[in-house]
């Protein structure tokens, strides 16, 4: 069974805020390489994360704060223990420049997309529609956080990515 195929496992969880670092890369939809943006700007943010002594502490995420036809604007980021200084705001900066971030608390729905990155269009969809379904509605911002490195996973249906999407 494919991830879209069967019943969505998705579940509604009270989350807490978690401090991230992040940049923020908007960039027009008819120019977007989403897999070149990750290979560019996750080492980057590893690197800085690690210049400035902060601790990861979940996996890389991207976060959507714009995705479609009018333009992208895409943080990629890693939750971190603790908020790390002299960032400013990722809202504040620059495009592409890092600094400090959060992943949102509260209500969010959750479930875990199976299979290759080229899925996850419609794991979202899927996910819209459970959502509705539940009688609620989506806020801004969903992101994905990448459960599994894929150079350390060898069949690309094994891969594990968590698709979150905060609730009005």
């Amino acid at each position: 069974m494919t991830e879209t195929e069967g019943a969505l496992d998705a579940r509604i969880i009270d989350a807490t805020p978690r401090p991230a670092i992040a940049a923020r890369v908007r960039t027009p939809w008819e120019e977007l390489d989403i897999g070149a943006l990750f290979d560019r700007w996750f080492p980057e943010v590893v690197d800085r994360l690690s210049d400035l002594g902060g601790v990861p502490s979940g996996p890389p995420y991207a976060r959507y704060h714009q995705f479609g036809p009018e333009g992208t604007d895409i943080e990629f980021g890693l939750p971190v223990e603790q908020p790390v200084a002299n960032l400013r705001p990722v809202a504040e900066t620059e495009d592409g420049e890092i600094g400090a971030s959060e992943l949102p608390g509260g209500e969010l729905a959750v479930t875990v997309h199976r299979g290759s990155y080229d899925g996850l269009a419609a794991t979202y969809e899927r996910l819209d529609g459970w959502i509705h379904a539940q009688g609620r509605e989506h806020g801004p911002a969903p992101w994905e956080s990448y459960v599994d490195d894929p150079s350390e996973v060898a069949d690309a249906a094994e891969l594990r990515t968590e698709v979150c999407w905060p609730l009005a």
